[in-house]
């Protein structure tokens, strides 16, 4: 059993990989070039594809047709991890899904005389194994890792399951099928999928709804560790035989309304119920007994609608600006399946398997709390260096991963205080990694940041030298998803007003990008010296700008000759982003040459100017 759990968990982080690198290079590469819903119907097929599983399993058998999705899903994450070029990223990926959501279906499908499906033990313990891996890499997901080190952890990780897959499958295997309630129960595997990646195991969302992240530290890690002590009690209470069933869906139900209710502290402890309830669930959804049969069809059939409402659930949230509805939804079908799964007994976890899952979930969030950096911050001088960069939501140029990149573009630059746009904190179809928690830890520097579509995504202020005075201000929202949420975020560093925006980004949303500044302005008092610095989507001649200059404000980068383009990165060929001042005097500006991201950084050396 050892050896099928063990096929099953890696298959399962390959999937998880395969579904991460899917979503964010189509969220990447075309969102803009086509509608929403065309990205939506793209994801929606490719995900449906699982259902030809079904014609997997009835041309090769059960041995065979699980051996080829097998292959067919961990090669692809193999050359993913290597190659990392866009397009190839985005076939590969889609590849690796439809072969992937396959392989599930197949693998819990195929049954020998004395093997069960391996996914009750496997599900849960590859969302612990999960967690364990992007809190040792800072959220970084292992096949965006630096590649000397992603390669051979992939290629390893690869050649183990295909073993372990040699090895699981020796006897004679059959298919089997479900019973009615037990087809409920694998259609809601996928949408906890869903859950545990867009709220229910997300150590920054708990973190943000529990009031941390906002201003400063390491929210995102503590989140993590409450979490993974989540994740321990369900080992643990699968261990011990607890009443499974009623205990996932009251702790999922529980968990998920204190979490979303954004209560300091208390939605923060709600995630560790969450998660304890969300790891015994994937148990109970997949524990339901299956007789023998000759087809695998309503098995395939069970598993497929339920990738279909990942699929449709992850595209009302985010095409809706981080919509809750669809995770409500979602969160309620799990829950609700888990309490009707048939009462069959759960394949009892063994002690050491439990424990020692329960001991890294906790073990290595902590490690990596502890090993944070804390900034230190410095009195603030008259004068300092400040840049700008919309950093991509975590990609560069090339819509790749880039987070090392990033920090190292920032660190060899050296501000002393930061603004950042496109600023993601964990959102799926950006990798789920944490772009502020992890420039702030490498680069040693605080922060305040301002959510503007949900909780994960917004704009940034870091600083080596302390914030204080911090306000936030929502621009009005202009009716239709053709406008994102925006807003401003205002800190004060010594005697310095530093304001860091996003402007509406349409080409032809002039007006509305004047009322944005408009709304900017009305928060500013007048005194003392003042910087704006944004992605302000506009060329030098717009009215909004204008706006900013008959304001009082001077364009720093003009003055310090840093007026170049800074968009796009590899074919600069337009000025969107901006410092503008007021009560300080601009030096030794440039335009920084890095593609680490899709915009061009600004940097400009300002002094206070004496009054």
């Amino acid at each position: 059993m050892f050896g099928t759990a063990l096929f099953a968990t890696i298959g399962l982080l390959f999937l998880l990989s395969a579904i991460h690198v899917f979503t964010s290079t189509l969220y990447q590469s075309l969102f803009g070039k086509l509608p929403n819903t065309t990205l939506g119907a793209i994801a929606f097929v490719t995900f449906g594809l699982s259902l030809l599983a079904i014609v997997t399993a009835s041309r090769l058998g059960p041995r065979r047709a699980v051996a080829f999705a097998a292959a067919a899903l961990a090669v692809p994450v193999v050359l993913i991890t290597a190659i990392r070029q866009e397009w190839i990223d985005l076939v590969l990926s889609a590849i690796a899904v439809v072969a992937g959501t396959q392989w599930v279906a197949l693998v819990h499908a195929a049954r020998g005389t004395v093997r069960g499906s391996p996914l009750p033990v496997a599900l849960p313990a590859a969302l612990a194994v999960d967690l364990v891996l992007r809190s040792a890499f800072a959220t970084i997901p292992v096949v965006a890792a630096a590649p000397p080190l992603a390669v051979p952890l992939v290629l390893i990780a690869a050649l183990l399951f295909l073993a372990t897959g040699i090895g699981a499958l020796p006897d004679m295997l059959t298919w089997s099928s479900p019973t009615a309630r037990g087809a409920l129960g694998l259609a809601a595997v996928a949408p906890l999928v869903l859950v545990a990646e867009t709220g229910g195991l997300d150590g920054a969302q708990a973190a943000i709804a529990g009031g941390l992240g906002l201003d400063g530290g390491p929210s995102t890690q503590i989140g993590m560790v409450v979490m993974g002590i989540g994740i321990a009690v369900g080992a643990v209470a699968l261990a011990r035989g607890v009443p499974a069933r009623p205990a996932a869906a009251a702790a999922i139900a529980v968990g998920a309304i204190l979490l979303w209710l954004h209560v300091p502290v208390l939605s923060l402890a709600a995630g560790a119920a969450f998660a304890a309830g969300l790891t015994i669930a994937a148990s109970v959804l997949a524990s339901a007994p299956q007789s023998e049969t000759r087809s695998a069809w309503l098995t395939v059939l069970a598993f497929g609608v339920g990738w279909l409402l990942f699929i449709a659930g992850a595209f009302v949230h985010y095409a809706y600006f981080a919509s809750r509805e669809a995770l409500w939804v979602a969160t309620a079908f799990v829950a609700l399946a888990a309490l009707l799964a048939p009462p069959s007994p759960l394949p009892r976890w063994r002690p050491l398997l439990a424990w020692s899952i329960a001991v890294l979930v906790v073990l290595v969030p902590a490690a990596g709390l502890l090993l944070t950096p804390v900034p230190a911050t410095r009195a603030s001088e008259l004068s300092f260096r400040v840049m700008t960069y919309n950093v991509h939501q975590g990609f560069d140029a090339g819509d790749i991963p880039s987070l090392d990149r990033l920090a190292d573009t920032i660190s060899h630059e050296g501000p002393d205080v930061l603004v950042l746009e496109e600023v993601v904190r964990g959102w799926l179809i950006d990798d789920r990694h944490d772009v502020l928690g992890y420039l702030a830890g490498r680069l040693g520097m605080t922060y305040v940041f301002d959510p503007t579509i949900g909780d994960l995504y917004g704009n940034a202020i870091l600083s080596k030298y302390p914030l204080t005075d911090v306000k936030r201000v929502a621009y009005p929202k202009e009716p239709g998803l053709r406008y994102q949420p925006r807003g401003a975020i205002y800190a004060t560093v010594g005697t310095v007003r530093v304001v860091g925006t996003h402007l509406d980004e349409n080409a032809d949303a002039s007006a509305v990008r004047t009322e944005q500044v408009r709304a900017l302005l009305r928060e500013l008092d007048g005194k003392g010296p003042t910087l704006i610095l944004c992605d302000c989507n506009a060329k030098p001649d717009a009215p909004e700008l204008k706006l900013i200059t008959d304001s009082g404000f001077g364009d720093l980068g003009l003055g310090s000759g840093a007026g170049g383009n800074t968009f796009s990165s590899d074919d600069p060929h337009e000025r969107i982003d901006y410092i503008f001042g007021t009560g300080v005097t601009p030096a030794r500006g440039l335009i920084v040459d890095s593609t680490a991201s899709d915009h061009k950084a600004v940097v400009v050396n300002v002094t206070v100017s004496a009054r």
